[in-house]
């Protein structure tokens, strides 16, 4: 069977997308090396996490800008470069704040990334196929999910945590190859303006695509993130039974990738989020009652892996569409815009489960995690389909 044109490009960006995701998510298995290292406290070294964060947030909308001038694929190596760099400028950091500001850059060109990778994939993919093509650009991301921590922290405590950055960048370098050799040169860029970014911001339709981008991530992070006393704490789990469990989550989560980009397709995006939403917002509601039955608990979670992991083709499917409609001539700075709720949802997500666990328990994270995600279904209920 002949692989279809798109394929050198989508391929590239699920590698680059497992390295950005490599880059954010080791950093949970080698804090603990990088505050010894820099004999600082957990919670500082905390912020190399936070200001990466930042740094997407920032960069998906501004830091795009420079570049949208150039064809894609040169947009793609500039970004590739500029990533490596920073991680190799960590490896050989020997202060901490220089550390914290590459980080920081690192975060920003990981905004940068998804913007780029978003428009690259739609505009290669099949005609009816470009929900499946997103989907299968993220499942690097996804796969990085189950790879990230493990990975870290086995390599940052056999050789130390600057070898983790090292091995990032060799990698990086190595996509940035695939790159080179496979991606077309033909897929044209937009220069784009930071005024344009006011046409996103000023439209209220926009405005629906960036909550409920928002709201699906922050839903899966706001009990992600607390996951640990949730299990502990409430379903007594073993620590070496909750490796397996988050094993299984990520497992699940490239499936209903899969999955969503496939149904997107069929459905439209619309229609789909209204399935996957409502179904996650149940399964995390759900979590609530299954923790206390061990297995139950483990195919609910792995039922919220599913279902959350299924809403990312058709969100970005969903801001496209609402880009073209009602921002025709500023399409890639509303994406970028969007691009950067992904991460500003994890961000509220964060403080809104920090907040509930911190006033009523962790036993009730899975219910606050649940409104955000229920939230945006009745959203999306009223919402009619276009495509």
């Amino acid at each position: 069977m002949r692989i279809h044109q798109s394929f050198k490009t989508i391929i590239p960006l699920a590698f680059s997308s497992f390295c950005m995701g490599m880059a954010e998510l080791a950093m949970a298995g080698i804090l603990t090396n990088i505050a010894t290292s820099f004999d600082i406290s957990l919670q500082q070294a905390g912020y190399l996490t936070t200001l990466y964060a930042v740094g997407v947030i920032i960069g998906a909308p501004l830091l795009s800008i420079p570049i949208s001038g150039f064809n894609r694929k040169t947009q793609l190596l500039i970004n590739l470069i500029i990533f490596a760099f920073a991680n190799l400028a960590v490896f050989f950091s020997s202060n901490f704040y220089f550390t914290a500001f590459m980080r920081f850059i690192a975060g920003c060109m990981h905004g940068v990334f998804f913007v780029i990778a978003t428009l690259s994939a739609t505009q290669v993919a099949q005609k009816g196929k470009e929900s499946q093509a997103l989907s299968i650009m993220v499942s690097g991301l996804t796969l990085s999910m189950i790879s990230g921590v493990p990975i870290g922290t086995m390599i940052g405590n056999a050789y130390g945590y600057k070898i983790v950055f090292l091995c990032i960048t060799f990698l990086v370098l190595f996509v940035c190859g695939c790159v080179y050799l496979l991606m077309p040169n033909n897929l044209e860029g937009k220069q784009t303006q930071a005024i344009d970014l006011l046409d996103g911001l000023k439209s209220l339709k926009m405005w629906k695509s960036f909550y409920i981008t928002a709201s699906f991530c922050g839903s899966l992070f706001a009990l992600y993130t607390f996951i640990e006393p949730f299990f502990l704490e409430i379903g007594h789990f073993q620590q070496d039974t909750l490796s397996g469990v988050l094993l299984l989550y990520g497992i699940f989560g490239i499936i209903g990738n899969l999955f969503g980009g496939k149904l997107a397709d069929t459905k439209g995006c619309i229609k789909t989020l209204q399935i996957t939403l409502g179904m996650l917002g149940i399964s995390l509601l759900c979590m609530f009652w299954s923790i206390h039955i061990p297995y139950l608990a483990i195919a609910n979670f792995c039922m919220v892996s599913f279902w959350g992991f299924s809403c990312i083709a058709s969100v970005k499917m969903f801001a496209m569409m609402n880009s073209q409609l009602y921002t025709p001539n500023t399409i890639d700075s509303s994406i970028s815009l969007n691009e950067a709720s992904f991460n500003l949802g994890i961000a509220l997500a964060t403080l809104i489960g920090g907040f509930t666990l911190t006033h009523l328990g962790s036993a009730y994270t899975p219910i606050s995690a649940s409104l955000i995600a229920l939230c945006a279904f009745v959203v999306m209920l009223k919402t009619q389909q276009k495509i």
